[in-house]
């Protein structure tokens, strides 16, 4: 169980760079997702290939795609990492040329051309210490190391190891996994050059780093390492110590590789001091966890020990039995890697094929482009040819000279008074909302207020009837206070523009404190207003004032709509690298005919509420105007009587 063991689940000896990869940069990695949802993962990025606009895009499904082919097709893995490689330069997209090196060295790796991906791996580095992506440059030190540990070149490999373990540390990794992986390497490389007691130092250390984290299997592996370079010691007291330690917990675990692997390592360790029964009885328990697991290489080393112990033990046709038993596993083994390799050509060729279809799609699209830009040019000709013959005209009748200043002069006015005109519309049309709301929707509220002050002055009132009267002014003060507000950001958006002020901050607090203040106002109609679920924070980057309006509105909106029973949720959830707020009611919905007005600003729109409340028409149109300085985007889905649901983007933590 040395730390390779640890690669040898995921079917790849270049494993350790593929983990170091995840672990130091943080993305995600599905190629060690289960075969199926690999493949399922490999047919939706194609699929995204094919739809890809941007170039930047493209080149980090490439890059995708590449990855999924680490641990199942290296020849695949190295011609998407190519592709990635080639549109990153082509477009001087320098975190995908980093990362494209990145995948290229890895599968380079796997094809045992080493030198050949130690370049690529230096190339990262260089583009990684230069972008200041320390995660990364702590990710390509430890593959430096692993390619440098594979060409047997020990003093080199300890130095990059070195470097990724200094990084590492600096990285505060919760889980302890990468400094634990890197002193495991380090101590294999001591183990390589017949250094036993280092070895055991850095495995010590890497016990430590696992028992702190109180990962299991992880301090299995270091357990088992210690024990294994004892048996190098001939120390077999304390090898056996370390053994039995980490078999107690491989069986605990219920993992039966790990189970398999100690056993196998008990038996050589019992065959070397001359207890052959015992090295029999551990070998035929490693022989048959090898083979509940499946792992053909701990059933040839089982085979093996049997076929010596029998044959120290003079039972020459058992140690016959076994001898042959190995041999045939070995020949089977080799069998599987040619058929692996037929596999390999096979997918080789259809990944090929798909390349040829995008690209086919592509050249379709180059086509159809230049067709565009063709017929763009004839009619833009045509175009000409008739100012031309008008321009002739214009010479028979007048002075050139002074005919062509004139023109450009009228056109230039044209063109001022023209623009000056669209300007004066649209604050003629500002204006006239703007006294129209006055006019209706703000001097209502304010009459009707103004009443009920008369009739909380009215001494012959009760209290019950006064305090009902005060708290229904309180409400009609607050309904208009916030008609105000709208109203006086619409105006200042259309009149003199207003400017975003974006930051950080958690859009999560910003819902909790517009439920808070909305819970109120929607329990005097029966409805809950609740928020979705949400594991963590969520940060975006925006105009929190600006945003806070936005949900306000939108929940208001909702209650607005709502009827006694129903349900108003608010939540945030991030998609891509945006995050989407969505206010859900089910309400009375919105009819059909209605939906192209909701956010024309030339066209009002405004409704009763369920209990008649009454609105501006303002609040909709100014969420959407509030969104779009913050780069968002808003829209809804409804259904007259089953309800609304509106969603805005945000940019993500930045």
């Amino acid at each position: 169980m040395s730390f390779l063991h640890i690669c040898k689940r995921y079917g790849s000896a270049y494993c350790i760079i593929i983990y170091s990869t995840l672990i130091f940069t943080g993305i995600t990695l599905f190629g060690i997702l289960p075969c199926h949802a690999q493949t399922n993962r490999i047919k939706i990025l194609f699929e995204r290939l094919k739809k890809a606009k941007q170039d930047t895009d493209r080149v980090n499904i490439y890059y995708s795609l590449s990855r999924q082919y680490w641990t199942k097709n290296a020849d695949s893995a190295l011609l998407m990492a190519q592709k990635s490689l080639d549109l990153a330069q082509k477009i001087h997209f320098e975190k995908g040329i980093a990362l494209a090196y990145v995948s290229k060295g890895v599968a380079l790796g796997s094809k045992g051309k080493l030198p050949e991906a130690l370049e690529c791996h230096f190339q990262s580095l260089r583009l990684s210490e230069k972008l200041g992506m320390e995660g990364l440059s702590g990710n390509e030190y430890d593959n430096i190391g692993i390619v440098y540990a594979g060409m047997d070149d020990y003093v080199k490999a300890l130095y990059y190891y070195q470097q990724a373990y200094k990084i590492a540390l600096k990285q505060h990794d919760p889980t302890g996994f990468v400094t634990f992986g890197l002193l495991v390497n380090m101590g294999e490389i001591f183990k390589k050059k017949g250094q036993p007691d280092s070895t055991i130092a850095y495995n010590q250390r890497a016990l430590v780093t696992a028992k702190k984290a109180k990962d299991s299997v992880s301090i299995a592996i270091a357990l088992y390492n210690i024990g294994e370079n004892y048996v190098t010691k001939k120390n077999y007291k304390q090898a056996q110590a370390y053994l039995d330690e980490a078999l107690d917990i491989a069986k605990k675990v219920g993992d039966d590789e790990d189970v398999a692997y100690c056993h196998n390592e008990l038996a050589l360790m019992y065959y070397y001091t001359g207890k052959y029964d015992l090295s029999m009885q551990y070998a035929k328990m490693g022989l048959a966890e090898s083979k509940k697991s499946g792992i053909d290489d701990l059933m040839k080393i089982a085979f093996n020990v049997l076929y010596l112990t029998h044959q120290k033990a003079g039972d020459y046709k058992n140690a016959l039995q076994y001898r042959n038993l190995e041999v045939a596993l070995n020949d089977s083994l080799n069998t599987v890697e040619k058929q692996k390799a037929i596999r390999n050509i096979q997918s080789n060729y259809e990944l090929q094929k798909k390349q040829q279809q995008i690209d086919l799609l592509h050249k379709d699209g180059i086509i159809k482009q230049t067709e565009l830009e063709r017929i763009k040019l004839k009619r833009d000709i045509l175009g000409a040819g008739i100012v031309l013959l008008l321009f002739l005209a214009v010479i028979l009748f007048r002075n050139y000279s002074q005919k062509r200043k004139l023109s450009e002069q009228l056109a230039l006015q044209n063109e001022s008074i023209s623009a000056q005109n669209q300007q004066l519309e649209e604050l003629v049309h500002v204006k006239d909302r703007l006294f129209s709301i006055i006019g209706h929707d703000l001097r209502g509220p304010i009459h009707t207020i103004n009443q009920m002050m008369d009739m909380i002055k009215d001494k012959s009132l009760s209290k019950e009837e006064s305090d009902y009267w005060i708290d229904k002014a309180s409400e009609n003060l607050v309904i208009t206070s916030h008609l105000v507000e709208n109203l006086l950001y619409w105006a200042k958006s259309q009149m003199d523009g207003i400017q975003a002020n974006p930051a950080n901050f958690d859009v999560q607090k910003v819902i909790e404190q517009n439920i808070k203040l909305l819970k109120a106002r929607a329990t005097e109609k029966k409805v809950m207003v609740t928020g979705m679920d949400m594991a963590s924070a969520e940060t975006v980057y925006g105009d929190e004032i600006m945003i806070d309006i936005v949900i306000r509105n939108l929940v208001e909106n909702a209650v607005k709509f709502s009827k006694a029973g129903d349900t108003v949720t608010i939540g945030a959830e991030k998609i891509e690298g945006s995050t989407v707020i969505t206010v859900k009611d089910n309400g009375k919905g919105i009819p059909e005919e209605a939906k192209a007005k909701i956010f024309n600003k030339f066209s009002s729109y405004t409704t009763f509420g369920t209990a008649s409340e009454k609105g501006s028409g303002l609040g909709l149109l100014l969420c959407k105007e509030l969104v779009e300085k913050n780069n968002g985007t808003l829209w809804f889905e409804s259904k007259a009587g089953v309800g609304s649901s509106f969603h805005f983007t945000l940019p993500s933590l930045v």
